[in-house]
């Protein structure tokens, strides 16, 4: 290969006398001043493969870029001189020598033919094109080309045999909790850090309504209709959760029934869907409680016992400094939370403990949105203040209109005459106006919102509600990270666990599966679904989903286990003065600096969204506050025959905006 630079996955501009390349045969050296490790060959003593970095290793010394390029040689090195042996070692586990070089040769053959294709159609000669193929892999020839990916392949190989020998521990590492539903203790190494996967489904109803609006914001009559529609379906036992989202959602996740994937503490949604999700089940189910067992998930999410965020900054004279106040994350999720809509409701308030930690959102408020989807005009008369006045968007304003996570009850609302506030009641769905005898609302769903019947899936999982910048989202966690909120814990424990749902193998015919898992929600007579999704497992495992990386150094796991095998026949010759290698303390190094770089990043990251989320959360409820809304009775009004309701909506009445 070139000696001028350094080829992509192989490196070799400071490779010396390395037997592994294509431009070199096997070398035998001995112990050299100007060899830093040196490779001792299984078939004899005497033969011996050396790195040889003396001119690099002077020119780049201790540089992060230098340890960087010697441990990808190292990598390279381990794994071109283990591959044969250790395939003829794992037998059919691992795909045998010879066939990865047939594979490279067809390789090969494939930038031959792409070579004559180039020419025939850009008007250059072949070998134009072929040296161009060949500088795009930085290599000066064919056999080395072949070398190139061949090295590619035995690192996919290696890659997949590694996966396949250990992904158990990997799923119990990514997952973070175990069979016992226990967070993992950490290692004191950081060799990894749990990411505490949920498997999210969604219902988007998008909304174009101003998302910086919080409290005069304004829904078309056909957005209205879809809000009931969803939730009338959602209601109805006769659909289930996938139905609606294949049928009713407004993005790309109808294809895959409503499935947005797995979530983790790395994947980037919005902070109200994300955040929503970790707060609900976290802080506001009332099931768990930031336990010894759970201590790591909670810090994970944020939301730590003492992690805290700035909630006020202010200088003090006296002593010429800036003074922060700080809260814990989870005292202020709830005082925020429980300001959502007590102006809607008669009796909701701070002292009442049924509306203590999340917002419970009547279903009849859908309804009536539904109902009054047309109104924008009493008799012949529109309301001066427009749009912001018509009853579908006065209930939007005071009941769905914020950034915290709801559930929804099985509540009627009324409102007796006069009165600005709606009161609820539990609804008759046998016998009331609106029946539904099969529905999927159920008893006492939330411990935090005792005596209420809450609207779950087929399932049982409930389903949280929250408002985005894109719509309305109706979610349901079809695997948390604790314990299933809706279920006794001994029948949760009794149900599929979390190593189990996050299978990597696919259904085949005669052969045990779980019932439940994240591979097989839904049926299909394509085999190719079932790979497509446990591929995606595999790749947040393996680390190749950069949105959810669980290991930062994911490759130096199968160095550390191609290194134990060889480290009898490997001998390091830049001692310092502890007889240690330098570059070797280099590169420990640099793997402890990406690992506890990535968690200090995640934590950053995790926290400075709980401060944005909180003051959205707090500058929402201002606005909504002291800009004021329409108060629910104003919907009451709409239609009445009598003078004094219509004159409500007129400039001066109760029922006016400007």
């Amino acid at each position: 290969m070139k000696k001028s630079k350094l080829s992509l996955g192989l490196v070799t501009s400071f490779i010396g006398a390395l037997a592994l390349t294509s431009c070199n045969t096997t070398a035998t050296v001995t112990e050299s001043k100007e060899s830093i490790v040196d490779f001792i060959g299984y078939n004899s003593e005497d033969e011996k493969i050396s790195i040889d970095i003396d001119k690099f290793y002077s020119e780049y010394g201790d540089s992060e870029e230098g340890t960087t390029l010697f441990y990808n040689a190292v990598l390279e090195a381990l794994i071109r001189y283990e591959y044969k042996g250790l395939s003829e070692e794992q037998g059919s586990t691992l795909k045998a020598y010879t066939t990865l070089v047939k594979e490279a040769e067809d390789k090969v053959k494939a930038q031959k033919q792409a070579a004559q294709d180039n020419a025939n159609s850009s008007g250059k000669t072949y070998a134009e094109e072929w040296q161009a193929i060949l500088d795009s892999h930085d290599c000066e020839d064919e056999n080395d080309l072949k070398e190139y990916f061949l090295y590619e392949l035995e690192k996919d190989a290696i890659n997949d045999w590694y996966f396949s020998d250990n992904q158990d521990t990997l799923k119990d590492q990514y997952i973070g909790v175990g069979t016992d539903w226990k967070a993992l203790a950490k290692p004191e190494d950081h060799s990894y850090e749990s990411v505490f996967p949920y498997h999210i489904l969604h219902v988007l109803v998008k909304l174009g309504a101003d998302a910086t609006d919080y409290s005069r914001a304004t829904i078309t009559a056909s957005e209205a209709e879809k809000l009931w529609n969803v939730v009338r379906k959602l209601m109805d036992a006769s659909y289930s959760f996938e139905d609606v989202a294949k049928a009713e959602s407004d993005d790309s996740s109808n294809t895959a029934y409503g499935d947005v994937g797995i979530m983790s503490t790395q994947t980037t949604f919005y902070n109200e869907f994300k955040l929503g999700v970790y707060a609900y089940d976290a802080l506001l189910s009332g099931v768990n409680t930031q336990s010894a067992d759970n201590a790591a998930i909670y810090k994970a999410f944020g939301i730590d016992a003492d992690n805290k965020v700035t909630t006020k900054v202010v200088y003090d004279s006296t002593t010429n400094s800036v003074v922060e106040t700080k809260e814990k994350v989870v005292d202020l999720v709830n005082k925020e939370m429980i300001t959502d809509v007590r102006n809607a409701v008669t009796g909701y308030g701070a002292a009442s403990t049924a509306y203590a930690n999340i917002p419970t959102i009547p279903y009849d408020v859908f309804r009536k949105i539904g109902q009054y989807k047309d109104d924008e005009k009493m008799g012949t008369v529109a309301p001066e203040a427009g749009a912001v006045a018509y009853p579908r968007n006065i209930l939007f304003n005071q009941f769905l209109n914020f950034r915290s996570p709801f559930i929804i009850t099985a509540e009627d609302v009324t409102i007796a005459d006069g009165a600005d506030k709606v009161t609820v009641a539990a609804h008759d769905f046998v016998n009331g106006d609106f029946k539904l005898p099969n529905n999927n609302f159920v008893d006492n769903a939330v411990p935090a919102v005792s005596g209420k019947s809450v609207l779950t899936d087929k399932q049982g999982n409930v389903i949280i509600g929250v408002r985005s910048t894109a719509g309305i989202h109706f979610m349901v966690m079809r695997k948390s990270v604790f314990y299933n909120t809706n279920l006794a814990v001994s029948a949760e424990k009794a149900a599929v666990t979390l190593q189990d749902y996050y299978t990597t193998d696919i259904p085949t015919a005669g052969v045990a599966y779980p019932a439940e898992t994240y591979v097989n929600m839904t049926q299909s007579d394509d085999s190719t679904y079932y790979t497509n999704r446990a591929n995606t497992i595999k790749n947040k495992l393996k680390g190749q989903d950069s949105s959810d990386v669980f290991d930062a150094a994911y490759d130096y796991r199968i160095y550390q286990m191609l290194f134990e095998n060889v480290k009898d026949k490997i001998e390091f010759f830049d001692k310092d003065d502890n007889n240690q290698s330098v570059v070797m303390n280099n590169i420990l190094k640099k793997i402890q600096l990406l690992r506890d770089g990535k968690v200090l990043s995640n934590a950053e990251a995790i926290n400075d969204a709980w401060e944005s989320y909180l003051a959205q959360l707090r500058h929402q409820n201002t606005i909504r506050e002291y800009k004021g809304m329409l108060s629910t009775g104003c919907v009451f009004k709409w239609g009445r025959a009598n003078a004094s309701d219509l004159e409500a909506f007129e400039k001066g009445g109760a029922c006016y905006v400007k």
